[in-house]
């Protein structure tokens, strides 16, 4: 029996069992979409104004870079624990928390007079109340509604998600308009109306155990923040030998893949601590229902793919399309209309029009388009301009992902007993976080490895170097780059014009070799992700 029909007298007040959702279950969901938007709307803002930001602290880009991995690693540390904390307390407790913090950590982002405050302030505290948000989120839709209701619920949240993509064309503006300061200013705003308008959401009893998972919450914080910020520092410190930027080496090797692997080791020892928890005290930050169920392991998959590939897509494409197109801040912004308006019009048009769609069909519609999407992809940074097969690539991807997002959710949600369904917003915020540093990251290595390994080769291969250049440019570590700044490089290095020619045509040949092997390697992760989408049925499906 679900929460909903336990609750039978109060939740009727707040939605009907069939038919369209309730008035004031659709304001209570109006509340939590605009949520998951502002969260979404926070990263564009800071993306699209980090160059405003270097120029007023006067910073380096790693600074700024920094900011957002401290905002990421704090969002994704505590997902998990967070999904707990908001059965335990009450998920508009949480919420509440969560978007106080958030409008806290606006207001120093947008007051603070030096990078280190904005980084250890305003960014910590908003990657922490996304972290109670996110969970909220996802964790009220399962309280509110049941059935059908619930697939259109999580779809508009999707939606919001999706909406989040074209956001940071009106914010762009407000940045070249106002400032950044102005631009968070107005975030605070929002956040702030939030925490009123969180008001008409339902005040849910707390599970009546008081006891809570601090095993399983330290272990589940260290492992996912350890994972996270391994990942984060691939790029920066190398995938295997050393990069000069890595602060110590491990067996002669980047620290980078070491720290990933603790936090995978941390991470699986969590498991059975978590099964000694539900046996002795009844209570788990990962319960027995999602850990043996095969339907929660697919819908993860199908949480995380989408991300993965968003955070690719949005390494490579972006970078293909400033560094070698060189297209501006808002022209790449208005690129993700392409991306965007499918995603949106998807994930919350499927659920409302078709609920009764066999989910995993979608699903694998979605991952087909999400490949499709790649290899387009792919085809097109083999140019140095901007393409129609880009943009239809990108079509095809933001229609894959829109479609995937419009049931991966509920696929979780409705595994499991209510109760469970409530904290899956844990896991799914985590899902969400590690697919989306897990394809920056990925993908960051593979143009890294891709560029060195074939320029390295091409400055093997020539043989008319003086050794004076030729030690230089083997000490060199390359990134993908366009043509200007490559060849701004040569000739800060003493290369010879005639040499300096060869190498930017070489550079062209491997950065789009680099591009290639990125996307393709997302297609071929999306293809095989079609081998999950055939679990077995769970035994009792709450919800459906």
């Amino acid at each position: 029996m679900s929460f909903a029909c336990r609750r039978k007298g109060r939740d009727d007040e707040v939605r009907g069992s069939t038919g369209p959702i309730g008035s004031k279950a659709a304001l209570s969901l109006a509340v939590l979409a605009m949520a998951q938007l502002g969260v979404s709307a926070d990263n564009g803002a800071f993306s699209v104004a980090m160059s405003e930001m270097m120029r007023v602290f006067s910073c380096s880009v790693s600074d700024v870079q920094l900011a957002n991995t401290v905002y990421a690693l704090m969002a994704g540390t505590f997902m998990l624990a967070s999904g707990l904390l908001g059965l335990m307390v009450g998920w508009r407790r949480t919420f509440v928390g969560g978007m106080v913090l958030i409008a806290a950590g606006e207001a120093v982002t947008a007051l603070a007079p030096v990078i280190e405050l904005l980084i250890w302030g305003g960014r910590l505290a908003v990657g922490v109340g996304a972290s109670l948000v996110i969970p909220s989120v996802l964790g009220m839709v399962p309280l509110l509604f049941d059935g059908d209701e619930r697939k259109q619920a999580y779809g508009v949240v999707a939606g919001s998600a999706a909406l989040a993509t074209i956001v940071p064309i009106p914010l762009g503006m407000l940045v070249d308009g106002f400032g950044f300061r102005f631009t968070f200013g107005v975030l605070v705003a929002y956040f702030s109306i939030l925490v009123v308008a969180s008001g008409a959401l339902p005040a849910s009893q707390p599970h009546v155990s008081r006891k809570f998972d601090f095993p399983g919450a330290v272990l589940a914080s260290l492992g996912l923040f350890a994972v996270m910020f391994g990942l984060s520092r691939v790029s920066v410190w190398g995938v295997a030998d050393p990069l000069p930027t890595a602060p110590f080496a491990v067996l002669g090797l980047s620290p980078a893949p070491f720290i990933v692997a603790a936090g995978l080791a941390v991470l699986v020892v969590l498991v059975p601590v978590e099964s000694w928890m539900e046996r002795s005290h009844g209570v788990a930050i990962l319960p027995s229902s999602f850990l043996g169920n095969s339907q929660v392991r697919s819908g993860v998959v199908a949480i995380a793919l989408p991300f993965f590939y968003m955070g690719a897509q949005g390494l490579v494409a972006t970078s293909f399309y400033q560094l070698v197109v060189g297209l501006g801040g808002t022209s790449t912004a208005l690129l993700g209309i392409a991306s965007g308006a499918p995603m949106l019009v998807l994930a919350m048009g499927i659920p409302r029009r078709y609920p009764q769609a066999n989910p995993w069909f979608v699903v694998r519609c979605g991952y087909a388009a999400i490949a499709a999407g790649a290899v387009l992809t792919a085809i097109g940074v083999r140019g140095s301009s901007l393409s129609a097969i880009m943009i239809v690539g990108t079509l095809f991807g933001g229609a894959g992902v829109g479609m995937v997002n419009s049931q991966s959710n509920n696929l979780v949600a409705s595994a499991v007993p209510a109760r469970d369904a409530q904290q899956s917003g844990g896991v799914q915020g985590a899902a969400r976080n590690l697919g989306l540093a897990l394809g920056s990251a990925v993908m960051g290595s593979v143009l890294l490895v891709a560029v060195n390994m074939g320029l390295d080769a091409r400055v093997e291969s020539m043989t008319s170097l003086d050794e004076p250049v030729r030690a230089a440019l083997e000490q060199t570590v390359y990134t993908y780059e366009g043509d200007s700044a490559f060849s701004t490089r040569m000739e800060g290095m003493g290369v010879s014009e005639s040499v300096a020619g060869e190498l930017i045509e070489a550079n062209r040949e491997v950065r789009a070799n680099a591009g290639v092997i990125a996307m393709s390697t997302v297609a071929a992760l999306a293809g095989l992700a079609l081998f999950t989408t055939f679990p077995k049925r769970p035994k009792a499906a709450a919800g459906e």
